[in-house]
């Protein structure tokens, strides 16, 4: 094993030209942890936030990425089911009291991983974690049965894909909508009712859960598309909202912030328990991965550019 961790950081937080290369100490597994190889880290939105100290969350060592797919290089004391060479995954850091991502190796609380998905490569499996924990946690807060109608507002991106997938797993009926022809084709092809955004603002109290993937206007979109007494789940509550229609039907309204266990450390369990039953269905073909672009991870601060230009429609996972 190298003596070198070649990492990409941003010393203070600001623009995308803040990201540069640098040279970390490789660490060693501590009790209930794994020294990871890092395959793959994972982009996601909040790298971009955390960078620009929009997100004052900042990992340790400054080093962006929340999301990795990696190869086991050492077992810490404590940790079972995991042994060196396994292929493992998961959304292990990036955030205050962990490193990122985005290097060469990684030290990971073993609760946060799971053993990889067969099915599907290193990058594909590096962009799973945030994007289906954060589904997994809606659906699980609205507590979505069998037979209830269910609304997904921005079925198309990510999280959308993950939920829309997870609902129908679980026997709802499921809508979801998408901003343009393609991307309405795209989550018809999961076997769903794809609606425009207008169309679901004029579906005035036809669901019983409808699940938030964007804040602003599709929030207040989704207040409007709920039942009396539905329940509403949102992955982007900073705002500032109209909440009569809330009242008005009594609804019941979760925000969704699946970080949470990494920040507090409680909770962690549940991740890698999830992730581990998400890659039997990936391999098992009832959920399909989301495409995903693969770049060197020097590209690190064009990504975070071309996706704050919103240039970028697809996930993204860096190469190290």
């Amino acid at each position: 094993m190298s003596d070198v961790n070649r990492a990409w950081y941003f010393p203070e937080t600001g623009s995308p030209d803040r990201l540069t290369e640098t040279e970390l100490p490789v660490p060693q597994p501590g009790k209930g942890e794994l020294l990871i190889r890092v395959l793959a880290s994972g982009f996601n939105p909040i790298d971009t936030k955390i960078r620009a100290g929009l997100a004052p969350i900042a990992a340790d060592n400054h080093v962006p990425g929340c999301d990795v797919c990696g190869e086991v290089v050492a077992v810490g004391e404590d940790v079972s089911g995991f042994t060196p060479g396994d292929r493992v995954y998961g959304c292990a850091g990036g955030v205050k009291g962990s490193s990122g991502t985005l290097c060469q190796f990684l030290v990971a609380d073993a609760e946060l991983m799971a053993h990889a998905p067969h099915s599907v490569s290193a990058v594909q499996a590096a962009v799973l974690p945030l994007i289906a924990i954060t589904a997994f946690e809606a659906i699980e807060r609205l507590n979505l049965n069998a037979g209830e109608r269910c609304l997904i507002m921005g079925g198309s991106g990510g999280v959308g894909q993950m939920a829309l997938q997870l609902a129908k797993l679980r026997g709802a009926s499921v809508t979801a909508t998408a901003g343009d022809a393609r991307r309405r084709d795209q989550v018809a092809s999961f076997s769903v009712t794809a609606i425009s955004h207008q169309e679901a603002a004029e579906k005035t109290g036809q669901f019983e859960k409808v699940l938030d993937t964007h804040g602003g206007v599709s929030f207040q979109t989704a207040l409007i598309a709920a039942s009396a007494g539905g329940q509403v789940a949102t992955i982007n509550a900073r705002n500032t909202y109209d909440l009569t229609q809330a009242h008005a039907k009594g609804l019941t309204i979760h925000a969704v912030f699946m970080l949470l266990p990494l920040l507090t450390g409680k909770g962690r369990a549940v991740h890698g328990r999830f992730l581990s039953w998400l890659a039997n269905e990936v391999d098992a073909g009832r959920i399909i991965a989301p495409e995903a672009e693969a770049h060197p991870a020097s590209a690190v601060a064009d990504v975070h550019r071309r996706y704050e230009e919103g240039g970028l429609k697809i996930k993204v996972a860096f190469i190290l």
